[in-house]
């Protein structure tokens, strides 16, 4: 008897991971479609709208993507920005690859988290970011650094002196786009399978 309770345990946790395995890979996903509102607006207005989010003042960016139709993510390539990024110690970098299916009227969003590294360079220290194959991506549900200090000289619009407080959260660069597509009458799809994100061959 404890035999077969036993089988049925491991085949059971087998069948528990091969599932999560397949969600990951993202066989399971949900595509959008039925929250999408008859109001809602062209793909050419939700990328306008998306992009209008773009603000030499924020430490993110939203541009167009080679394989998709828009990437999100932290401005750790601007020299304006990365020095900051450097003495707040940031390790992590994000980014967000929307795909626009007009059909559905719906944002599909695959989430990756890389490793920033910094090497010195002919004007100080240099980011290289590496988006690491990892399992579990295509979701992130949370990812915060705090950033404070005074003398911003990184950044022109910002005066000298002024206090610079930056959540480096996930949902600084996620919390604008999703306002912008709902009240656009189009539906937020996060998925975690990269392929529902860009463009099939």
């Amino acid at each position: 008897m404890l035999e077969i309770l036993f089988l049925l345990f491991v085949f059971a946790v087998i069948v528990g991971a091969v599932c999560v395995m397949l969600y990951a890979a993202g066989l399971f996903n949900y595509l959008g479609g039925k929250k999408a509102r008859p109001d809602a607006v062209d793909k050419r207005t939700l990328t306008q709208r998306i992009l209008a989010l773009n603000n030499e003042t924020k430490p993110y960016q939203v541009v167009t993507g080679e394989d998709t139709d828009l990437v999100a993510e932290w401005k750790i390539a601007d020299a304006s920005w990365y020095g900051i990024f450097n003495k707040n110690g940031l390790k992590e970098a994000y980014r967000a690859l929307l795909l626009l299916d007009e059909k559905r009227r719906s944002v599909r969003c695959f989430e990756e988290l890389g490793t920033i590294s910094w090497s010195a360079g002919v004007h100080g220290l240099r980011p290289t970011i590496n988006y690491q194959k990892t399992f579990f991506r295509g979701r992130i549900l949370y990812s915060k650094k705090l950033a404070k200090g005074y003398g911003v000289k990184e950044i022109e619009q910002i005066e000298l002196g002024k206090v610079y407080d930056y959540k480096f959260d996930v949902d600084e660069i996620r919390g604008p786009i999703i306002n912008v597509v709902e009240d656009s009458g189009w539906e937020w799809v996060p998925v975690t399978g990269k392929r529902h994100a860009i463009y099939r061959a």
